[in-house]
């Protein structure tokens, strides 16, 4: 059992807190027996932390002393188990269909799409360098633990859109300006790649003068605009590809 807050694997968790140190270590930390679980089944699972007197189906686990536990948890609902997981080596294979996130600030939102675009058999997403980092422990929440299950890279999106459109890929920024299709106009290709964009200014204007076409989604004139989460989620669903991942 750990007991002291200067033990070296200790000083090494907490600084997991922190986006460098998890670049750094390729190490990010979860909360919560089912995020334990996910990591366990996807093979990125290094270490499994647990409070002092709290019983636990992970018989390798270290064991933490309540005050040492509490400190490194980010809630209250950890139920007493947390987890050390290596960042995965993420590669998109296929290109039937993916999510691309032009500096999405919100971890909600992020954690979100994340959890939609594995509901709906998108094949990957791409994140702009300055969208919101990926293992933000609010963003590991709200997946739910399907970052474990989904290809997640981060690029220059300008580049990325010329080497999707070079192999045939669609690209479709969605934008409330007049010229967007609605979504039902919109034929479905065999390869298509969405772009939502930031909370505030939405997608970059040198990024979206790069897309193929332009897409918004139906709604009551008395709504402005949804939140990028529930926008991309239900651009998802439109044009989702269920397959058998599991």
């Amino acid at each position: 059992m750990i007991t002291s807050k200067d033990n070296p694997k200790y000083k090494l968790w907490g600084k997991l807190q922190q986006k460098k140190y998890r670049q750094k270590e390729q190490l990010f930390l979860v909360e919560g027996l089912h995020l334990a679980v996910e990591a366990k089944k996807n093979q990125i699972l290094v270490e499994v932390l647990v409070r002092e007197r709290t019983e636990s189906e992970f018989v390798d686990a270290t064991i933490l002393q309540a005050d040492l536990f509490d400190k490194l948890a980010g809630t209250v609902n950890s139920a007493g188990v947390m987890a050390i997981c290596r960042i995965p080596k993420a590669e998109i294979t296929s290109c039937e269909r993916l999510l691309l996130v032009d500096g999405v600030q919100d971890p909600g939102n992020l954690g979100t799409l994340i959890r939609s675009a594995l509901a709906f058999g998108f094949d990957g997403i791409v994140l702009s360098e300055d969208t919101v980092d990926t293992y933000n422990e609010k963003v590991i929440r709200a997946t739910q633990g399907a970052i474990f299950a989904l290809p997640i890279m981060r690029r220059d999106l300008n580049q990325f859109v010329n080497e999707l459109q070079t192999t045939g890929v669609q690209v479709f920024a969605t934008t409330l300006h007049n010229h967007a299709k609605p979504l039902k106009a919109v034929v479905t290709a065999d390869k298509m790649a969405f772009i939502v964009g930031n909370e505030g200014s939405g997608i970059r204007a040198d990024l979206v003068a790069r897309c193929n076409d332009f897409v918004q989604i139906e709604m009551s004139a008395a709504t402005e605009s949804l939140n990028v989460g529930v926008a991309g989620s239900i651009i998802m669903y439109q044009f989702r590809k269920i397959n058998e991942r599991t």
